[in-house]
């Protein structure tokens, strides 16, 4: 295996210094639906729209054929609406030692769930000859997360404690962390990893000038792997000593399993030629 990456190495070093190479340098810039692609155990899953700007050189050799690389940024949204859903957060203790379940039931619990991502494709280019060509590329993508968020307010939250060594079930008091809280807002990081996407993309490329010429096309990214570091977490988070400011994790970590990265829609790249 290590042989055969270095001589691909080898091979992409020898295109790039070839002098019947052509060189092109761009700005590229995208956009329309760009998401966190999961499946919630519970509630309502909405894609969410976003975009994609960097900058790229691509290496064209034989006409034809190229390599593509470079770096830009990828903006990823989602949503989460949970409504009359019960969330349980087993195994706490109370001021008082007594260990009990914790009943957490949802009512208008919206969560917004932004994130960036440093994106560094690696693809093949291959294109039609003409003044007016029709491109294709193909390859893949590494997203490496910069900021990843979520926000969640005017929620309504009503916590019931079980305690099964009495048989018994406790709705208040307030300051105990028991009954209905309303107006609730929270926000915070999610913990997302490394990204390995497929990466596809194909339209036609116009020439503008002697050494300028504009791509436009459309781009489908999917993600193959799963990028959520936590996804066992429970739901609310109870400190026995301040029990009345109880705090909640996202529903990516309580709700789901698998989180992909998903991206489709247009894209346009002006490249200058050297």
């Amino acid at each position: 295996m290590k042989k055969i990456i270095i001589l691909l190495f080898i091979a992409i070093g020898s295109l790039l210094v070839s002098a019947q190479a052509t060189h092109e340098f761009s700005i590229q810039g995208g956009g329309g639906l760009s998401t966190l692609n999961y499946k919630l155990s519970e509630g309502k899953h909405s894609l969410g729209f976003g975009g994609d700007f960097g900058l790229g050189y691509t290496c064209i050799f034989k006409e034809k054929w190229g390599i593509h690389i470079g770096a830009g940024l990828g903006l990823y949204n989602a949503k989460v609406k949970l409504d009359d859903i019960e969330a349980i957060t087993p195994n706490l203790t109370d001021s008082e030692g007594d260990c009990f379940n914790m009943h957490t039931m949802l009512i208008n619990y919206n969560e917004a769930q932004k994130t960036m991502f440093l994106n560094i494709p690696i693809m093949i280019q291959f294109q039609t000859k003409g003044k007016q060509k029709i491109y294709a590329k193909a390859g893949g993508k590494v997203g490496i997360p910069l900021n990843c968020k979520y926000s969640v307010s005017d929620a309504t939250l009503t916590n019931v404690a079980y305690y099964p060594d009495y048989n018994n079930w406790m709705a208040m008091p307030e300051f105990a962390g028991f009954g209905t809280f309303t107006n609730q807002k929270s926000d915070g990081e999610l913990k997302l990893g490394i990204a390995a996407m497929l990466a596809l993309e194909a339209g036609v490329k116009w020439k503008l000038g002697e050494n300028l010429v504009l791509y436009t096309g459309v781009y489908f990214d999917y993600g193959l792997n799963n990028i959520l570091k936590n996804n066992d977490q429970h739901f609310v988070n109870y400190e026995n000593s301040y029990p009345a400011e109880f705090t909640t994790n996202s529903a990516l970590s309580s709700f789901t399993g698998n989180v992909n990265l998903m991206a489709m829609g247009i894209k346009l790249r002006l490249a200058l030629i050297n």
